[in-house]
């Protein structure tokens, strides 16, 4: 599966959202059980977003590929190594680094994705850079991401598909358009995105 941040992934052929209705539903207190349809897209355009902001897939653990040239900027030689900044912000394992053709087995990456290797020597800038690896949070550690989802998704739900005014009896409302899109799944606010910057692809350092 080619990806929107630069990589492919393996053996899938698309991601599933990042927190399931069912879960979504106890976070709630059941809330929304009459609006599951509904929820579910929410979900979904929850998920899509906030992996849009980090730059990756976030979850789950996969098998990715990075197939790119040495002028790519995510890649930079520091003497005789090359740094190679990964997309991705909770790297599991390294399978292979393919550079020029040649497998180099004599790398360290951390996991936050910066993956050295060493003694490569120069190499022309249109040298083809592959590297195999495994990427992604395991579920045990997705409860901050899927209770920020069901927030977003809660707000979502808080406003009638559609209406821009409600009118019961001698009162009637009117929703601004910027308070509108504030409850849209898919507008991050600023404390979203705080707790999303230690999953958010950083570039070469």
């Amino acid at each position: 599966m080619i990806t929107n941040w630069g990589y492919t992934l393996t053996g899938v052929e698309s991601l599933a959202d990042m927190l399931e209705y069912l879960d979504f539903d106890t976070f709630t207190g059941g809330k929304y059980a009459g609006e599951q349809e509904r929820a579910q897209k929410e979900i979904s355009a929850a998920s899509a977003a906030i992996r849009n902001f980090v730059g990756w897939h976030l979850f789950p653990a996969l098998d990715c590929e990075l197939s790119t040239f040495m002028l790519d900027r995510r890649v930079t030689p520091v003497g005789s190594d090359l740094l190679i900044q990964l997309p991705a912000r909770v790297v599991n394992s390294i399978a292979s680094v393919t550079i020029g053709g040649i497998e180099r087995t004599d790398f360290f990456c951390d996991q936050n994705g910066l993956l050295r290797v060493f003694d490569v020597g120069p190499l022309d800038r249109r040298a083809l850079v592959v590297v195999d690896y495994n990427a992604g949070l395991p579920t045990e550690m997705m409860a901050p991401v899927q209770e920020l989802i069901a927030d977003r998704v809660k707000h979502a739900l808080a406003v009638p598909e559609g209406i821009t005014s409600e009118a019961s009896g001698g009162v009637s409302v009117t929703y601004n358009a910027s308070w509108i899109n504030n409850t849209k799944a898919t507008s991050l606010m600023g404390d979203n995105k705080e707790l999303l910057i230690p999953y958010k692809v950083q570039g070469v350092f």
